[in-house]
This record gives C-alpha cells, structure tokens and sequence, in this order.
C-alpha cells in the first residue's frame, strides 16, 4: 500500500486476459504515484499474481460472483485515501505523463468534478465516444447510422463527430473507460447506481456528478483504448446495454 496517494486507481475484471498487465504497466510507469486497487469478479489467481509482480502495492478485491460494472467500482471507495480517483477499464494505455498532466489541471480548477480524455483506439482512429446527454435519437443512431440520415447524423450530434474541439469544454458524458473524479465528489455521490449491471452506469454517474461542479473533456489529454464492441456481437451484452437503458430514462427522464 501506497502512504497518502494522492491518486487512487481501480480496475475491474471479469475473465480479463493478460492484455491488462499492458494497463497495470502504465500504472506503474506514471509519473504520478498512483495506489491500484482491484476488484477481480472471476476471482483468476493467476492474473492477480502477474499484477502484484508488476505492482507489489496493489490491493485486490476479489469477489465470488460477477457484480457488474458499477457494483465492483464501489467495492473500494469506502477504503480511498486519495484526493483523485481514477476508473479505468483494463484495455486502456496511456504516457507515463498524463495523469500528473489531468491532477495538474483538476488542481487549477477545483469546480472541476471529473475530467475526461480523447480516446483514441490502437490504430490511431479516434474513437469519438458519446459526450452528449443520452437520447431516445442519439441512442437509436449508433445501430441505425449504416442507413444513412438521419441516424447518422444523429450519431455525429450524439458524438460530436463533426465538431472541432480543441480547448476544454463541459460536457453531459464522460466516458467510463477512463475518467479522473474527485473522490470527495465520489465519496458524495455514494459512487455508481448499482442498479445498473453493465452500461449506461457512466453517463449516471456524470449527470450525478454535474450536481457538485463540472464535467469537462480535455482534448489534449490522450489515452488509447483497445475498445472491441463486444455488446454489438453478444446477445447477452446487448440485452444489459438495453435494460440498462431503459434503467437510465425511468430515473432520468424520457428524451427525444
């Protein structure tokens, strides 16, 4: 364990292969001393042993069932000693620079709650994930845009494909493949709706946290993501991805 961290990080995993030892290894190399935590809902010893010869202060927390997303990011925040918590999933990688860089600027402006990076995939391709308010059109437009308009444009607006950012803007979605909350904020917030299994728990979880300050994505601030779309593929992931949509306009409101 890592004396007074000012950063803390959690990954969870659920039969991840070893890929993730590529996310822990950044971890490790941050210029920013940073204290990982991780929740394991498989529970593979072997994938832990890997992460704690990469990271010997590493701590695990592994469950005996699957609990979903959310679920498992909760598991550590009664346990945070930091002043900054980063949520990451386990096929992200990033420079050695970039979490001092996002602590730095979060320091510079305290009405920031959570901070969010361009995404970019392996190939270079930026991955243009939703930064916009959730939407009956914007969540139609993703599997419909192959029909051309007006789903793709509803996708581009969803998206904000078309726009050309380059300061920091406020945004209604941070992505939840990568995102530096104030863990105070965190602590306030009581972490994600865990009625919530998988998806939509990130695009709560901002709505929750614009309560408390701002949501802003930072264009200069870079991490790539090995993203596979797996619920595209998987008729189970599919169904969580829509009952969690419906989860998310009960609680939030029904819009067009």
């Amino acid at each position: 364990m890592i004396d007074d961290p000012r950063v803390s990080a959690c990954i969870v995993l659920y039969h991840t292969p070893s890929t993730v030892l590529d996310t822990v290894k950044c971890v490790v190399n941050s210029d920013e001393r940073i204290q990982l935590y991780v929740v394991d809902n498989s529970a593979e010893l072997t994938i832990q042993r890997l992460i704690e010869n990469m990271d010997p202060s590493a701590i695990f927390y592994p469950q005996a069932r699957n609990l979903g997303y959310g679920r498992a990011n909760n598991v550590v925040i009664p346990h945070l000693k930091s002043v900054y918590h980063l949520i990451l999933n386990p096929d992200i990688t990033f420079d050695h620079t970039l979490v001092s860089r996002m602590v730095q600027y979060m320091d510079a402006h305290p009405d920031i709650v959570i901070l969010s990076p361009r995404v970019f995939s392996p190939d270079g391709q930026e991955q243009h994930l939703p930064r916009r308010r959730p939407t009956v059109r914007y969540l139609l437009g993703g599997p419909l845009e192959k029909y051309g308009k007006p789903f793709s444009t509803w996708r581009d607006e969803y998206t904000m494909k078309n726009e050309e950012i380059t300061v920091p803007i406020d945004v209604e979605f941070a992505t939840g493949c990568f995102m530096l909350i104030r863990t105070h904020a965190l602590y306030q917030m009581k972490g994600f709706d865990e009625r919530y299994f998988l998806y939509q728990e990130d695009s709560d979880i901002t709505l929750k946290a614009l309560r408390y300050g701002h949501v802003v994505y930072h264009p200069d601030m870079h991490v790539t993501h090995a993203w596979n779309r797996e619920d595209s593929r998987s008729k189970k992931l599919r169904f969580y991805h829509i009952v969690s949509t419906f989860k998310f306009f009960w609680k939030w409101g029904l819009r067009w």
